[in-house]
């Protein structure tokens, strides 16, 4: 860990151990309209601040041993990716084996320092944080900066993944009111619900839901990678272990406030996507008229589970639709929203570069690929036949898939990262998936899905239109005044985007 001068530690603590309550206390000091990016969130929380202790070291003075672990976390990295890889392309889960090949880790970390630079050009900085267990169980997180710039640390404690978020953040409330329920079991009464929201606005479950996020946070990105963080401006690309890329980055509290106020983030599949030019999606290629929208599928006939119904949903699918100039055959609607007419529809949408799908979806830890899906109306659309599809043209259009559903960012979790419902639409050809961490609310998806398409259609690249998109959903105010979501991360923070790092131009971000 970097030495820090303890007036330094004793001040940023107390900042960020105070942020939140300065947050509740003042109620409006985040509640800005601006939603330009790299601006920070508390400006009299920062200024509090003395300057962050150098937390970057060029790679060239990092010691022998130090750049030593560098490269084997690579080479981990590589071993533990072709498990992932696998199951996208066979549907089997294997334990990672092979041995670890330095020199082509060190090829490979020229190739990420390469990548790095250029995917910078035009835009924010791009920094990859790779994050890597250690035979004590805790996590190292190397963060890697353009200008081949290298700060790491080690968490205090092992890691033991971030189920701890769901119940933290008032997830497990959320779900119970809104999860498919088994076919003839009650769900919750209006009462129920009502006392069930009150207690999610109390003082107490909003000081539970800041310390979950500061405990992921102190995890995930530990001393100097949090500096580091909390000191600069830009897009992150996170190269994850077990559920590490599968977090919600963009609440956690940094030095300047929250992180979405300066960072955009992409959960990319494994260390090659960062390494080679291969790996980037290019937004500006796709048309997003050439569209495929499925809208609240008509559910009332499945013979296992009893849903909550979406208005939400179909008034987003309209909207999505008739922003972008949809051909309305390839709307599908209610009723119309089948698997087969989705596969149809995609396969006769020449050079498609959208598929948006808001509906149910559910995730399954165990068994992704056979019991997780996207609810669709007569029988829903699996993960594992989605992984098998081969649709016409997508090895060149790579389309932008939207999951405005719940869950569709977990799955089961393997050593290399998570596979589900996201992972099985970039093996069958998707560049970029926007997908969710968790149960989510109808009314606040349909907000922030509708902001995000706002800026995808002003020509923001995706990750940077998902940051706008969450400011403003954070920062929503009802009709009596109220910033509802404001101290509710779980109702703003809940999507993430997997897949490829944008290659954009000045537009994309602005």
């Amino acid at each position: 860990m970097t030495a820090q001068n303890p007036a330094n530690i004793s001040i940023y603590t107390a900042v960020l151990l105070l942020a939140p309550l300065i947050l509740l206390a003042a109620g409006c000091s985040d509640s800005s309209e601006d939603t330009s990016v790299g601006q920070p969130l508390f400006e009299s929380s920062a200024a509090l601040l003395e300057p962050a202790p150098a937390s970057f070291i060029n790679q060239d003075d990092l010691p022998q041993e130090e750049y030593s672990d560098l490269l084997r976390a690579i080479a981990k990295e590589r071993v533990i990716a072709a498990v992932l890889e696998r199951k996208g392309d066979t549907g089997e889960a294997t334990e990672a084996t092979g041995d670890f090949d330095y020199q082509n880790a060190s090829s490979r970390l020229q190739g990420i320092n390469r990548s790095l630079t250029e995917l910078s050009e035009d835009g924010p900085d791009t920094y990859a944080l790779v994050h890597t267990l250690l035979d004590d169980g805790r996590l190292k997180s190397w963060l890697i900066a353009p200008g081949e710039r290298i700060a790491s640390d080690i968490s205090s404690k092992p890691y033991d993944g971030t189920g701890f978020l769901t119940d933290g953040l008032g997830v497990t409330a959320l779900a119970s009111a809104r999860a498919p329920r088994a076919e003839g079991i009650p769900g919750m009464s209006a009462a129920d619900t009502e006392a069930m929201l009150a207690r999610d606005q109390s003082k107490e479950a909003v000081a539970k839901r800041f310390a979950s996020l500061a405990e992921a946070r102190d995890q995930l990105l530990p001393g100097a990678v949090q500096d580091a963080l909390g000191t600069h401006t830009g897009r992150l690309l996170i190269v994850g272990v077990r559920d590490t890329a599968t977090a919600p980055y963009a609440a956690m509290f940094l030095r300047n406030g929250r992180a979405l106020m300066n960072w955009s983030f992409v959960s990319v599949p494994d260390i090659d996507t960062i390494s080679s030019v291969v790996g980037r999606f290019d937004y500006h290629d796709i048309d997003l008229s050439k569209a495929v929208i499925v809208g609240d599928p008509d559910l009332s006939r499945d013979p296992q589970y009893d849903w909550e119904p979406l208005p939400g949903a179909r008034a987003e699918a309209a909207e999505v639709a008739r922003m972008v100039g949809a051909d309305p055959s390839r709307v599908l609607i209610g009723k119309e929203a089948t698997t087969p007419s989705l596969r149809k529809a995609i396969n006769r949408t020449e050079n498609i570069g959208l598929v948006y799908m808001a509906t149910h979806a559910v995730a399954d830890p165990k068994n992704p690929l056979t019991r997780g899906f996207a609810a669709m109306t007569g029988g829903h659309y699996y993960a594992g036949h989605i992984r098998q599809e081969r649709f016409r043209g997508w090895e060149d259009s790579e389309p932008l898939v939207v999951m405005s559903a719940c869950q569709t960012a977990l799955g089961r979790v393997f050593d290399g990262g998570g596979f589900g419902v996201a992972q099985s639409w970039t093996a069958a050809g998707a560049g970029q998936v926007v997908a969710s961490l968790w149960n989510v609310s109808d009314d606040a998806t349909m907000l922030q899905m509708n902001r995000f398409m706002h800026h995808l259609k002003n020509g923001n690249a995706p990750e940077i239109a998902l940051q706008k998109a969450q400011i403003e959903t954070m920062n929503y105010t009802d009709e009596q005044g109220r910033k509802p979501y404001l101290n509710n991360p779980k109702m703003w923070a809940s999507f993430s985007i997997y897949g490829k790092p944008s290659s954009w131009t000045a537009i994309d971000w602005n």
